[in-house]
């Protein structure tokens, strides 16, 4: 008599069986959270950062518009106003404004209709906003596991900058998440891949302005040919691909970047507000700050030429938060990509200090969390956010990283 043994099923079966788990796991909560989402946007009519973007690919795609056709304009303005905006008194004009191959992204959503494609957008800079940090994470080489991994992840989405950028629906968030992947794919020898996902990144150029000929630069001194390849290669992509569907874009993409200084909340860069607090001394201020910072980062990159992958990354991080202080029209959301130059600061306090670093790291977080939104509430002007907002993290960022260089490129070489 044979006794009956449990089946027992093989190792390869259960963990598809884990996999299918989790991916339904997955599922249902994203299917969850755009249903809040969903809901949110009913209530809340807004988000028009993205209003604008969806209206340009919704009109293409349904009427054969090109997105940066007054119409197109117009029916956004009404979408938002009721009305045709006024621009003398600072309405937003609604423009796409935005180069023709953003449509990769915004295509999509502009098959469905506001609400639904606001919700699936949110949705989307959300997942964005949490998958950042990992990959900033890794980045900083800053271990983080369990309740401390969900605690940077609650402080990236609930933060200011995380909660701005869902609720206006910034390409932002989504384009931070590709600067920070192309630089793990960099790390990882993932060259021409990291060369395409960069190109993708000129969607929004003022956040990669300067980032793009530092990689060029760099890539080029190492040697690392397939990178430039893969970033010239994609934007060559990028621009024939897109010529070839609207070939005039360039030229009406152009028209309507230089209306846009006329018509938005004219803060300027993060180094004119601090010069615009010498009102005496506030054009050679600026002038000279503007000058000494573009100096400051060529000497930057000069000492990390032809160097290994620390200097390259401390470079790196620091000309995203040089961009974000020398850019001429910037917005909170695009901090989000400083979050790997917050989290290497946040790294070398630990390593330095020991208990006390934690501490220190903890009580820094904490202030930022909450310093932004108590600077947010205390100075809003109407339902714009004061020039104030601008200062805090990439000052922060600044001085951290000099603070930190000696200590991260010992470490990382080590």
């Amino acid at each position: 008599m044979t006794r009956n043994t449990p089946h027992v099923l093989p190792n390869a079966q259960r963990t598809s069986w884990a996999y299918l788990g989790v991916g339904l796991l997955v599922l249902l909560t994203l299917v969850a959270l755009t249903e809040v989402n969903y809901r949110f946007a009913l209530a809340n009519p807004g988000g028009n950062d993205f209003l604008a973007r969806w209206m340009g690919a919704h009109m293409w795609l349904k009427e054969g518009l090109s997105p940066y056709n007054e119409r197109v304009s117009l029916a956004s303005q009404v979408a938002i106003y009721g009305r045709p905006a006024d621009a003398g008194r600072g309405e937003d004009i609604a423009h796409f404004v935005y180069p023709l191959f953003s449509m990769l992204f915004f295509a999509p959503f502009g098959l469905f209709d506001y609400p639904l494609a606001r919700a699936l957008w949110m949705t989307l800079l959300e997942v964005a906003l949490v998958a950042l940090v990992p990959l900033s994470l890794r980045l900083a080489n800053y271990p983080a596991r369990g309740k401390t991994l969900l605690a940077w992840v609650l402080f990236s989405i609930l933060g200011y900058i995380g909660v701005r950028t869902i609720v206006l629906g910034q390409f932002a968030g989504l384009n931070a998440l590709l600067i920070v992947a192309s630089l793990v794919l960099i790390c990882n020898h993932r060259d021409l891949a990291a060369g395409l996902v960069l190109a993708l990144t000129t969607s929004k150029p003022q956040m990669t302005f300067l980032l793009l000929p530092w990689v060029l630069l760099w890539a080029s001194s190492t040697r690392r040919w397939r990178l430039v390849g893969g970033l010239l290669g994609g934007l060559a992509g990028l621009m024939l691909g897109s010529l070839a569907l609207i070939p005039t874009w360039p030229q009406q993409f152009l028209h309507q970047l230089m209306e846009y200084p006329t018509y938005t909340n004219r803060i300027g860069s993060t180094l004119s507000i601090v010069a615009g607090l010498f009102p005496t001394l506030e054009t050679p201020l600026n002038l000279l700050l503007h000058a000494g910072f573009a100096f400051f980062l060529g000497f930057a990159w000069w000492q990390a030429w032809g160097k290994g992958w620390p200097d390259f990354l401390y470079a790196a991080l620091l000309t995203l938060v040089i961009t974000n202080l020398i850019a001429p029209r910037t917005a909170t959301p695009h901090y989000a990509a400083l979050l790997p130059a917050v989290f290497l600061i946040f790294h070398a306090m630990e390593a330095r200090w020991g208990r006390w670093g934690t501490y220190a790291v903890w009580g820094w977080a904490l202030l930022l969390f909450v310093g932004h939104w108590v600077l947010f509430l205390t100075t809003l002007v109407g339902d714009m956010e004061s020039a104030w907002m601008y200062l805090p993290l990439p000052i922060f960022c600044l001085v951290g990283l000099l603070w930190a260089r000696r200590w991260w490129l010992a470490e990382a070489r080590s």
